[in-house]
């Protein structure tokens, strides 16, 4: 780590440490430095004015899974593998049609935000495969998040072709059995085999092709799949085993999050089990790690269970700091003031199939759900304290401490010293 005697720590405004702290620290938390024009905003104070860096776009709310963990369970609907605008719920409002995908990328690419593809499950779209290899021709980096279970050799093809940042599979379980309760759909689906084949599949074109698209999974545990961890591991080990290290390039494993409406099975112990297995230096971690798979554990995950918290957020009027760096496009084309928000129209500042970022980022739509979420004490109230935007919100609320103690000068010096010793990412997919 060179000479460097003092470390500046990513997660704490102005904090310094030594080098093993930095090592442990997560880079992604301090990787915001890297957008120049964005830090110049905020170190103006500024907010309100950032754009965002990547929008979560729906291309339908439908999913043909019923998660009783799933932050967004409220708009998910039992479902067949077939047609998704046959389904009887299919609407302009839960499923995007051609002709908006075309326009919400065309006012997106101007920006260079980047596109998380998410749903609902957003593979029940078959417009997402053609919007994904557009959305490349359009110089946007985009990545998909899906539950496995609907792909094909063809359309992994598609998707390899379409440059994607990462595909990511909510895995969560191997066994059947397993896998079908806690996704909550029909025993006679057959999801639980659909869905081991496919991620076989992504990890064989993976190490085929020598790509530069990551393949992820994701796990979500409770007291459904906790059993289940040990052969979820022992899964990813012998994939890894069998097509080569890069395969499978990273496992996200954390507690389920008690979002409004999730229903979880959990116990006062389910946490401090699932860290014994996962958890810093456990074995399952280690084996994965051993195997070359990156492994994520959030240490800022809550105790599955406890109430959706938000330690340490006071109302202070100061509003939502994060609002511009991270947005949300549903499948009517609704631009949503922040990704956390998961659809909620009390927040939407305007439609992105209809209008320009520019147009809506000026307009008196936005300016109205600004103001709601001042005089709500969103962050105190309705911010998720495992989200992006609570992260942001909290450091950008301790560089105005530092602001209002005429001490702005260390905040630049501490982002200048990030600059120097952070990777510098490609996308913002991560941070």
């Amino acid at each position: 780590m060179g000479a460097r005697t003092r470390w500046p720590l990513p997660h704490r405004v102005g904090g310094y440490g030594s080098a093993e702290e930095f090592r442990l620290a997560r880079k992604e938390a301090g990787q915001w430095v890297f957008w120049k024009d964005r830090v110049d905003l905020v170190l103006e104070g500024r907010y309100d004015e950032v754009r965002p860096l990547h929008v979560e776009l729906s291309p339908t709310y439908l999913c043909n899974f019923a998660c009783p963990w799933c932050s967004c369970r409220s708009a998910r609907e039992d479902w067949s593998d077939d047609d998704v605008f046959s389904h009887p719920r299919a609407t302009p409002l839960t499923v995007m049609r051609e002709n908006k995908i075309d326009h919400v990328l065309e006012h997106l690419a101007p920006h260079g935000v980047g596109i998380m593809w998410v749903g609902g499950e957003p593979t029940m779209n078959p417009l997402l495969y053609p919007a994904a290899l557009k959305a490349d021709r359009l110089g946007l980096p985009q990545c998909l998040f899906t539950n496995g279970s609907l792909l094909n050799r063809r359309r992994i093809d598609e998707l390899f072709d379409a440059n994607l940042v990462f595909v990511r599979v909510s895995l969560n379980a191997v066994d059947p059995e397993v896998h079908r309760v806690h996704h909550d759909y029909d025993p006679r689906r057959g999801y639980a085999e659909r869905v081991m084949q496919n991620l076989r599949r992504l990890a064989e074109v993976r190490a085929q092709r020598r790509s530069d698209t990551l393949v992820g999974v994701s796990v979500v545990v409770d007291e459904r799949n906790l059993g289940d961890l040990e052969d979820t591991v022992d899964h990813l080990c012998r994939l890894v085993d069998e097509y080569g290290e890069g395969s499978i390039d990273y496992a996200i494993f954390r507690p389920a999050f008690p979002f409004y409406t999730a229903q979880l099975e959990v116990r006062d112990d389910t946490a401090e089990r699932f860290l014994r297995v996962m958890g810093a230096d456990a074995p399952g971690r280690r084996r994965l790690e051993r195997a070359g798979v990156d492994v994520v554990v959030p240490d800022d995950a809550p105790p599955a269970g406890g109430a959706e918290g938000r330690a340490g957020a006071t109302a202070d009027g100061l509003g939502c700091l994060s609002a511009g760096w991270f947005s949300e496009v549903t499948p009517n084309g609704d631009m949503v003031v922040c990704s956390d928000r998961y659809g909620n129209p009390d927040y939407f500042i305007g439609n992105v199939a209809k209008n320009s970022v520019d147009a809506l980022w000026n307009g008196p739509g936005r300016r109205a759900v600004l103001d709601m979420v001042r005089s709500t004490d969103c962050y105190a109230t309705n911010c998720p304290s495992n989200g992006r935007g609570y992260f942001f919100n909290r450091l950008f609320r301790e560089i105005e401490a530092f602001r209002s103690q005429g001490r702005l000068s260390e905040v630049r010096s501490w982002i200048d010293d990030l600059r120097a010793v952070l990777p510098q990412p490609a996308h913002s997919f991560f941070l």
